[in-house]
């Protein structure tokens, strides 16, 4: 019995040192012990941290989660593997799994071993600890359901998702698109936003120029997608309507190819619309779609002149095409998916991406 005992101790202290060894080897930012404590005096202790210096997978100092006859549990699960003690690159938003066993009470102690932890009961904190701070070590007592798996509840270091009063997914990072929104956004980010405004005496070229920010509301203009998804946050007030600004005319509305050959009636100028980093002829064309929240171009509207970069305002310059679109490259600048045929197949048209019947992105 003394052998054994002594063989674990030797062991424990052997990990310990381990830890602390390469402890000094990463730049630890976040790291927590998660103690457990049921009705039933059952205990469990869990160890999360974060460096930098890491990955976000289980690339050091992981240990899978027993489950085997266990009373109360504390866990995180990565990759289809639950983890007891998990060291990743970060550690925010680490959902926490906690078995239960015969008793609806449980104590959730929190040690901060390296930063600030915080921890978030359906997304409310109940638990704020820091190393060196006031409170190294706190506890929550809460009730659970007993014998249960509980997930989705408990989290350490909650950060919400950022609010989209608007978004746009799909999109191709580096491609050209274009917005009208009715509020003001003060700080856009995912997209670099830019003015129409000039174009070159040929007809051939059209310049954008980097658009001041805030963005105006109601006011069109051309963004070039950073991420696959863009989400903007609202400021003040909605206008009634959109406007136009350069070249540029804003709609709220889904427009059609009537709308559009009304539009360039109504301006007497032909109208373009960008697709695929270029602009294209709409007008007097056929099938043509806008949606909403988007601009068209009225071409009579531009400046012929070649911009110069003003300090911390960059200049570029795109294609525009003259000779029309037909067949599938119709511009459907559109949310909504449409239908087409072309060569005895069915292909899927969403915004700028084509998918044929299986769904796979041919374009």
């Amino acid at each position: 019995m003394y052998t054994k005992m002594k063989k674990v101790i030797l062991s424990t202290l052997m990990l310990f040192v381990a830890v602390m060894m390469s402890a000094a080897t990463y730049s630890w930012q976040k790291v927590v012990s998660v103690k457990l404590t049921d009705g039933n005096n059952d205990t469990y202790t869990s160890r999360f941290g974060a460096a930098p210096e890491l990955t976000d997978a289980a690339s050091w100092g992981a240990v899978t989660a027993n489950l085997e006859g266990a009373t109360v549990r504390a866990y995180t699960t990565l990759g289809g593997t639950n983890y007891e003690q998990l060291y990743l690159n970060s550690i925010e938003n680490l959902p926490l799994t906690i078995k239960t066993y015969e008793s609806d009470e449980l104590t959730i102690a929190l040690t901060a071993l390296y930063g600030e932890i915080k921890l978030y009961d359906n997304g409310e904190l109940v638990l704020t600890v820091a190393k060196g701070g006031q409170t190294e070590t706190d506890s929550y007592v809460c009730t659970v359901a007993t014998n249960s798996t509980i997930e989705n509840r408990f989290v350490i270091n909650y950060v919400p998702a950022p609010s989209c009063d608007y978004s746009r997914e799909g999109l191709t990072v580096g491609r050209y698109y274009t917005i009208c929104l009715p509020n003001a956004v003060e700080l856009p980010e995912g997209a670099s936003f830019w003015n129409l405004q000039y174009r070159n005496a040929e007809g051939s070229l059209a310049y954008l120029v980097e658009a001041e920010l805030p963005l105006v509301a109601g006011r069109p203009y051309i963004f070039q997608a950073e991420a696959t998804e863009l989400c903007l946050e609202y400021s003040g007030n909605p206008v009634n309507g959109p406007s136009a600004y350069g070249a540029l005319q804003g709609t709220f509305e889904d427009l059609d190819q009537s709308d559009l050959d009304a539009a360039a009636n109504d301006a007497n100028s032909a109208i373009y619309l960008l697709f695929n980093n270029a602009l294209w002829l709409a007008s007097d064309q056929s099938e043509n779609i806008v949606g909403a929240n988007r601009a068209y171009i009225v071409y009579e509207a531009f400046e012929v002149s070649v911009p110069n970069p003003a300090p911390g305002r960059r200049v570029r310059a795109v294609p525009m095409q003259t000779n029309g679109t037909t067949a599938i490259e119709n511009l459907k600048v559109s949310d909504k998916p449409v239908k087409l045929m072309k060569d005895g197949q069915i292909f899927i048209l969403r915004g700028e991406n084509l998918y044929d019947a299986t769904g796979r992105m041919v374009k």
